[in-house]
C-alpha cells in the first residue's frame, strides 16, 4: 500500500485572488515616493501579496502597495517589504511582499474573491 504525502501549507494566512476590477499601485522607495512599477496582482492575504511588477525589486526593499477595490476607488496604502523576486518570461518580475501590518479584513474582503 503506498502512502501519499500531503503538502503542508506553511503560510500564515490564506491567499485570495483579486476581485475583478481591482487595481494595484506598487510604488518603490520609502513612503512610496518612487515610481509605480505595479502591473497586476496574482493573490493577496492578510499578511502579504504576490504581484507582477515592471522591474526587479531587491529583497528587503520597501514598497508601498496601493490596493484599490471596485467598491472604493481610492487606493488604500500599505507599506510592505519585498521577500522574494523572480523574473517572468515576458520581461516583468513576480514579487512576494509582506505587509508591515495585517490587512484589515474589510479591505481584504472588498479587494479579493473568497
Amino acid at each position: 500500500m503506498s502512502q501519499i504525502k500531503s503538502e503542508v501549507n506553511r503560510r500564515s494566512a490564506t491567499r485570495h485572488q483579486p476581485r475583478g476590477g481591482s487595481k494595484i499601485v506598487c510604488a518603490t522607495g520609502k513612503f512610496g515616493l518612487g515610481p509605480n512599477v505595479g502591473v497586476s496582482v496574482l493573490d493577496v492575504s492578510e499578511t502579504g501579496i504576490r504581484l507582477i511588477v515592471k522591474e526587479a525589486l531587491p529583497v528587503g526593499s520597501e514598497v508601498e502597495i496601493g490596493l484599490e477595490s471596485p467598491a472604493d476607488r481610492k487606493p488604500t496604502p500599505m507599506p510592505a517589504e519585498v521577500v522574494w523576486c523572480v523574473p517572468t518570461a515576458d520581461g516583468n518580475f513576480c514579487v512576494g511582499a509582506r505587509f508591515g501590518r495585517p490587512l484589515k479584513y474589510a479591505l481584504l474582503q472588498a479587494f479579493s474573491r473568497f
